[in-house]
């Protein structure tokens, strides 16, 4: 009986493994996909009552945001290294060592969570180390602190996402974030548009909080479920060495290449406030967003194309890792094509939804996102590329990649657009531009190379060996 529940939960396993690549990569890309999306639309919708409720600044928001992203760095890092190494040998099919490694993943995790709230009493302090506007420290410490309880929150969340990720099960994904939509959507409009008095843009951020709580209680439910395959228990809780030393190996230089990343990104807002002033940072922060439609596209068909190849290397299925790196390339090359045309012919219309009483305000976001419309089919190649290095768990080129992005291609770009051409806003946008096309060629370039060159590369010349893939289920 054991053994036919297991086969039943192995099932999108065999079609990861064997199944046509064309439909494959749907079924895992294409909930992520609408998962993202969601998370999208409703970081949007923050946008869009801050704006229309008028209940503080959206550069405000922008600055905090970016602050989050790069603390949180540590959890995503470990969620992607653990997802990694838990995908590998489920796609081994050494189902036990997958969910020992899955249960040492979840007590990583928990610490990580709790040593997150630390930045909640040396908030003030911090937020001055980063050069942080005075303003935003007067006006919006409440936002921050609120953000840090769901970063703990959602480090847990993200380690559920990876160990469904891992299955390839993403449907369940899209599904429970309908949930968290709803209880954000209705909770925002509640506070900003009901009858309710001083509302600030902390709300917005306690409404997050409780979308992710909803997240977070289910992922814990489906994580201790019996029937889950990778199931956590209290029992085997677990710190092994050789499973917690590979997932610190995997995760390490993610976390290193994603915090510089975003701690450059917070520099770039401190150069851009202190030149161009606060709108500018508000008008970068918009068109990010206006970006993010596509990049979150994207992304997703780079976080399932991950799991596809990480499953598939652990499976030893060479050629067909070699097969979907041009099946995912037709995919994003298409939709990022079609995205950038449709952004740019419609950036005055995303500008005036944004900023529709301000029209010089539309002006500089126009004149920003338009460098962003262009660098969007470099961010589809750059995926595929990415798909490829994390599914191999290659994470300290992933790594190299976004230092060079950062470090090589965008600041320089702009102090040399900022202090030796003089540009005006404008430099913000070209500096994205320039960094996003330079990485997103790069990328492309080695993934291509290592993709052509792996049959003859002694480490993996077994992928090339004729087999016959084993599909007998291991029953515990």
């Amino acid at each position: 009986m054991q053994a036919t529940i297991n086969s039943k939960k192995l099932g999108r396993r065999e079609a990861i493994l064997n199944g046509n690549l064309w439909k494959v990569t749907l079924m895992v890309s294409l909930p992520i996909l609408l998962y993202n999306l969601c998370n999208y639309m409703y970081g949007i919708f923050d946008m869009m009552v801050v704006q229309s409720a008028n209940i503080g600044d959206a550069a405000d928001i922008v600055v905090l945001d970016q602050i989050k992203n790069m603390i949180s760095t540590l959890g995503g890092a470990l969620a992607t290294g653990g997802g990694i190494l838990v995908s590998r040998r489920y796609g081994e099919n050494r189902i036990s060592d997958a969910r020992r490694c899955a249960n040492c993943l979840f007590s990583i995790a928990l610490i990580v969570a709790g040593l997150t709230l630390l930045f909640i009493p040396v908030g003030v302090p911090f937020l001055k180390l980063l050069q942080t506007d005075q303003s935003t420290i007067d006006n919006a410490m409440g936002y921050y602190y609120v953000q840090i309880a769901i970063l703990s929150i959602t480090t847990i969340n993200n380690t559920f996402i990876a160990l469904e990720k891992s299955k390839g099960n993403t449907l369940k994904l899209f599904i429970l974030n309908f949930g968290v939509i709803f209880i954000k959507v209705s909770l925002s409009s509640l506070f900003a548009f009901g009858p309710f008095e001083n509302v600030t843009v902390t709300w917005l951020a306690v409404a997050t909080l409780c979308a992710q709580s909803f997240l977070f209680i289910a992922g814990l439910v489906f994580l201790f479920l019996p029937g889950n395959v990778l199931r956590i228990t209290f029992k085997e809780l677990n710190f092994n060495k050789s499973d917690s030393l590979t997932i610190l190996k995997l995760a390490l230089p993610v976390f290193i290449g994603r915090f510089l990343f975003s701690f450059g990104k917070v520099y770039i807002n401190s150069v851009a406030t202190s030149v161009y002033g606060k709108k500018c940072v508000g008008a970068l922060g918009i068109s990010n967003t206006m970006a993010g439609l596509l990049t979150n596209m994207i992304n997703s068909f780079e976080d399932g194309g991950s799991t596809i190849v990480s499953q598939n290397y652990g499976n030893a299925n060479g050629r067909r890792i070699k097969k979907f790196f041009f099946v995912n390339l037709v995919y994003l090359i298409s939709m990022a094509t079609i995205g950038m045309l449709i952004c740019f012919v419609l950036k005055e219309n995303i500008a005036k939804f944004f900023a529709p009483r301000d029209a010089e305000y539309q002006k500089m976001i126009v004149n920003i996102f338009k460098w962003e419309c262009l660098d969007i089919i470099f961010t589809g190649v750059q995926a595929v590329g990415l798909s490829i290095f994390y599914g191999f768990g290659k994470t300290k080129i992933t790594m190299a990649l976004s230092m060079s992005q950062l470090f090589a291609f965008r600041i320089p770009t702009l102090l040399i657009c900022i202090y030796w051409i003089k540009m005006n806003y404008e430099a913000c946008g070209v500096a994205m531009f320039m960094s996003n096309m330079l990485t997103g060629s790069l990328a492309f370039i080695l993934a291509f190379i290592f993709i052509i060159k792996m049959p003859k590369m002694k480490k993996y010349m077994n992928l090339f060996e004729s087999k016959e893939t084993n599909l007998v289920t291991e029953c515990q």
